[in-house]
C-alpha cells in the first residue's frame, strides 16, 4: 500500500461556516506528519473531519484510508478501520471504568469479545511501560484526572487499540504555535 491517509481538496465547514478550503496531504505508513498553525487556522478541524466527526461537514473532496473511500464513513466505522485520535479535551466519563471502558472500545474495534484475565494482563502490561499506577484501571474515565492524566489515559487508550493511523489533536499545548 502506498498511502495510508489521503485527503483530496477537503473542504469543512461547521455551522455553515467555511472552515477548510482545499487541503490536500498523503501520509505514507510509518511516517510522521505534524500540522502547525496559529489557533483557529483548522488543525483540529482537519483532525475531526478525517476522523468523521458529525459536527464537521465535509462540503467536497475526499479523504482515502488504506486506499478505501471513507468520506461518508461514520465515526465507528473509521475506528474500526483503524483510525485513532486524541481529543484537546478528554471529557469526563463518570460510572465508566479506565479498564471497561478501554476493553469495551478493543471489542468494538477488534470485533472480538476480550477475555477478562488477558486483557488485565495486557492493560497492566501497557500502564507499567506508561508508568501509569495501577490504580486508575479502578478510577473512572477522566473524573478528577488532571490534565496530563487525560492525555497520558489517552496514550494508554492508543497503545492497546494499536491504531494505523493515530491523531494527536495538541497532546501538550506547548506545541500549538
Amino acid at each position: 500500500m502506498a498511502e495510508l491517509l489521503k485527503v483530496e481538496n477537503l473542504h469543512v465547514a461547521v455551522e455553515d461556516k467555511a472552515i477548510l478550503k482545499g487541503i490536500n496531504l498523503t501520509i505514507k505508513p510509518g511516517e510522521i506528519h505534524v500540522v502547525m498553525g496559529t489557533n483557529g487556522a483548522g488543525k483540529s478541524t482537519l483532525a475531526n473531519a478525517i476522523m468523521g466527526n458529525p459536527q464537521y461537514t465535509i462540503t467536497e473532496g475526499n479523504i482515502f484510508f488504506k486506499g478505501e473511500d471513507i468520506t461518508e464513513e461514520a465515526v465507528n466505522e473509521r475506528a474500526k478501520a483503524g483510525i485513532f485520535m486524541s481529543f484537546q479535551s478528554p471529557i469526563a466519563i463518570p460510572g465508566i471504568t479506565v479498564e471497561n471502558f478501554i476493553r469495551t472500545a478493543k471489542t468494538l474495534v477488534s470485533g472480538e469479545q476480550q477475555r477478562a484475565l488477558a486483557f488485565k494482563k495486557e492493560l497492566k502490561g501497557q500502564m507499567e511501560a506508561l508508568s501509569f499506577d495501577a490504580s486508575y484501571a479502578q478510577r473512572y474515565v477522566n473524573e478528577g484526572f488532571s490534565g496530563g492524566e487525560r492525555k497520558k489515559n489517552e496514550i494508554l487508550q492508543m497503545s492497546i487499540l494499536n491504531p494505523s493511523l493515530a491523531i494527536l489533536d495538541e497532546t501538550d499545548s506547548g506545541l500549538d504555535v
